[in-house]
C-alpha cells in the first residue's frame, strides 16, 4: 500500500467517524438539522444510517412543494408514449406522498408542518388526492398547513367583459376546502392558494394565528363566519380573492398585520383592531376605507386607492405612532398634506394627479419620491437620506430649473441625496442652464445615481458630467442598472490641490465658484460590474485624454444596455 493509499484510508476513517458522531446526536437535534435540508436532502440522508432514516421516519415537516413534482409533467402532452410516462411519474409522485403521511399517522407522529404545492400541475381530478392528504393530516394534528392547487381550478382572474366567464363558472371549478380544515383546533397557520371556500357551519379555528388566502373564492357570510372563528389570529394575507363585496374586520384584539391586494370585488373595508401595527391596501376599485381606530398602526401602505385629499390629510393624525407610510400610485390625490411627530420613513411614488406636497414631520429620516415635478413645501427637519426620481416629460429648460430647484431644496434638509432616472435622462443638465444657475448640492463626497428603465439613453461621459455639476467635487460616483443587463459602474475622482486656478479660468468654469472637474480632475479610479459581483473589473485613468476614455467605457460590454444617443 503506497502512502497516498493509507492517507485516503484515514481521512474515510476521520469522515466516518464524524457521521457516526451526528448519527449519535439526540433524534430532535438530527430534526432541527433535516428543517435546513430541501426535501430531496432529507431523503437522502436516510441511507448514512438507521438513525438518520429513523430521524426521516419521525420528521415531523412534510413539504411537498414545486421542487418535490418538477419531473412530473405540467402541461399535457401529444405524444403517447410520454404522456404515459407522465401518468407514470404523476401516480408514483402522489402515492409517495400519501404513504409518507400515512407513516406518521401510524407512528402517531404529530406534524408540525405539512406542504402540498400542485399549483404548476395541469392535471385535473386531484380533488380526491387533496382530500385524502388534508384528512392524514388533520389527523395528524398538523399545525401549519400549506395548499397551493393547480391554476385550471382556480379563481385567479375574472374577466369582467360581456360574454367573458362570470365569478360563478370560475368558482364552479375550484377545489372545494374540507369544512374539518376550518374546525381544526390543531391549525396555527394556514395557507391557501387557488381553492373555494363555501362552508354551512361556524368557523372555529380557536389556535389559528396566521391565514394566508391566495386567488381564494369566499363569498362575504363566509368570509365573516371565517374571521369570528379565529379569535388568536396575528396575520391576515387576503391575495387576488374573489366573491365578497364587504371586509370587517372587528373584534380582533390579536391581529397584528393585515394585507389585502387586489381583491376586485371589495367596495367597503372596515378594520376595527386596536393592536394592528402593519396594515397594506392595494384595491383598483373605488372602496370606502376606515381604519380611524388603529390607533397603534407603526406601518402603513396604501396603494392604487381612490383616495381624496381630505381623507388622507384627516386619517394621519389618527396614528400617532406611524412610523413608515408608503402612498403608491393613488392618481386621484392631488395635495398630500402630512402633518406627524413619529413618522420616520415616507414614500410617494407615481401619484399621476399630484400637484403639491406639504410634509410636517420633524422625526422623518428617510423620504422616497418617484413621480412628476411638483410643488414642496418641507417643513424643519433633517433627513439621513433622500431618494429622488423626477419623471422627465418633456425636454422644455423650465422643467430643468424647477429640477434644479428641488434638488437644491432637499440638500438644504438632507444629509445624503440619491437620485434616480428611468433613462439617465435626469444627469444631463442643459449647458445654457448651467451657465445661469448654481450647482445645487455641495459638500457631498459620495453620490448614487440608478437607472430604474430598461435602456440608458444618455453617453456615459454626458451622465458623469452632469452629476459631477450636479454635485461639484464628488470622491465617489456610483452609476447602477438592476434590470436583465445588471451593471454598476463605480468612480473615484482625485483632483489637484487647487479647485480654483488663478489667472485664466477655462470659458466652462467662468459662471461657477468652484472649477469644473473637466479643469482640476487628476485621476479617475473605475470599478465595473456586470451581472454578477464576482466579475469586476478596474481601470484608472490619467493624463489630459480622461473624457475620452471615460466615454470608452460604453464599449466595456456588447451586452451592455447603454445606448450613446448625444
Amino acid at each position: 500500500m503506497n502512502r497516498e493509499s493509507g492517507d485516503d484510508i484515514v481521512i474515510m476513517e476521520e469522515v466516518l467517524s464524524s457521521m457516526d458522531r451526528i448519527s449519535n446526536l439526540p433524534e430532535p437535534i438530527l430534526h432541527c438539522i433535516l428543517s435546513f435540508l430541501s426535501f430531496k436532502q432529507v431523503v437522502q440522508t436516510t441511507v448514512l444510517s438507521q438513525a438518520w432514516e429513523h430521524a426521516w421516519r419521525t420528521f415531523p415537516i412534510l413539504e411537498f412543494d414545486k421542487t418535490f413534482f418538477n419531473q412530473v409533467p405540467s402541461v399535457s402532452c401529444n405524444n403517447k408514449i410520454e404522456a404515459q410516462l407522465g401518468d407514470e411519474k404523476l401516480s408514483r409522485a402522489l402515492n409517495y406522498v400519501e404513504g409518507t403521511l400515512r407513516t406518521r399517522r401510524r407512528e402517531m407522529i404529530r406534524l408540525d408542518k405539512f406542504t402540498l404545492d400542485l399549483y404548476e400541475l395541469r392535471v385535473k381530478e386531484l380533488g380526491p388526492f387533496v382530500d385524502r392528504c388534508i384528512f392524514s393530516a388533520l389527523e395528524s394534528d398538523v399545525k401549519e398547513l400549506k395548499l397551493a392547487l393547480p391554476f385550471h381550478t382556480s379563481a385567479r382572474v375574472v374577466d369582467t367583459r360581456p360574454g367573458m366567464p362570470s365569478v360563478d363558472a370560475h368558482n364552479k371549478r375550484c377545489y372545494n376546502l374540507p369544512q374539518e380544515v376550518l374546525c381544526s383546533k390543531s391549525i396555527q397557520v394556514l395557507a391557501l392558494s387557488c381553492c373555494k371556500l363555501q362552508s354551512l357551519r361556524s368557523v372555529k379555528l380557536s389556535s389559528l394565528k396566521k391565514l394566508c388566502l391566495t386567488s381564494v373564492y369566499a363569498p362575504d357570510l363566509v368570509l365573516e363566519s371565517l374571521v369570528d372563528g379565529c379569535p388568536l389570529i396575528e396575520h391576515l394575507s387576503l391575495v387576488n380573492c374573489l366573491g365578497f363585496n364587504t371586509l370587517d374586520l372587528s373584534g380582533l384584539t390579536k391581529l397584528n398585520e393585515f394585507k389585502v391586494r387586489n381583491c376586485l370585488e371589495v367596495l367597503w373595508l372596515s378594520i376595527q383592531a386596536l393592536n394592528v401595527k402593519t396594515v397594506s391596501i392595494q384595491l383598483s376599485l373605488p372602496c370606502e376605507i376606515n381604519v380611524a381606530s388603529c390607533k397603534n398602526i407603526k406601518f402603513l401602505t396604501l396603494r392604487l386607492l381612490s383616495l381624496k385629499d381630505e381623507w388622507l390629510c384627516s386619517q394621519i393624525p389618527n396614528f400617532p405612532f406611524l412610523e413608515n407610510l408608503n402612498l403608491v400610485g393613488c392618481d386621484k390625490l392631488k395635495s398630500i398634506k402630512i402633518s406627524s411627530l413619529s413618522l420616520k420613513m415616507l414614500k410617494i411614488f407615481e401619484c399621476a394627479g399630484l400637484i403639491e406636497v406639504k410634509i410636517e414631520a420633524p422625526n422623518l429620516s428617510i423620504f422616497r419620491y418617484q413621480g412628476d415635478v411638483v410643488s414642496f413645501s418641507i417643513g424643519a427637519m433633517t433627513l439621513l437620506e433622500t431618494h429622488l426620481s423626477f419623471n422627465k416629460n418633456n425636454s422644455d429648460i423650465d422643467w430643468y430649473s424647477e429640477y434644479i430647484g428641488l434638488l437644491a431644496m432637499f440638500h438644504n434638509v438632507s444629509k445624503a441625496v440619491n437620485l434616480e432616472s428611468y433613462k439617465g435622462e435626469n444627469a444631463d443638465i442643459p449647458e445654457d442652464l448651467r451657465q445661469i444657475r448654481s450647482s445645487p448640492f455641495y459638500g457631498y463626497n459620495n453620490l448614487d445615481f440608478v437607472i430604474n428603465g430598461t435602456r440608458v439613453q444618455v453617453a456615459i461621459k454626458n451622465t458623469i458630467d452632469g452629476l459631477l455639476w450636479i454635485s461639484p467635487h464628488l470622491r465617489t460616483v456610483t452609476i447602477k442598472s438592476f434590470y436583465s443587463n445588471w451593471f454598476s459602474f463605480k468612480f473615484e475622482f482625485s483632483y489637484k490641490k487647487q479647485a480654483v486656478y488663478e489667472g485664466g479660468i477655462a470659458q466652462c468654469c467662468k459662471s461657477r465658484p468652484i472649477s469644473c472637474w473637466r479643469q482640476c480632475i487628476e485621476q479617475v479610479v473605475v470599478e465595473y460590474t456586470s451581472n454578477g459581483v464576482n466579475n469586476v473589473k478596474r481601470y484608472i485613468f490619467n493624463g489630459e485624454d480622461i473624457w475620452e476614455k471615460i466615454d470608452w467605457l460604453a464599449d466595456l460590454d456588447t451586452s451592455l444596455a447603454w445606448s450613446v444617443e448625444l
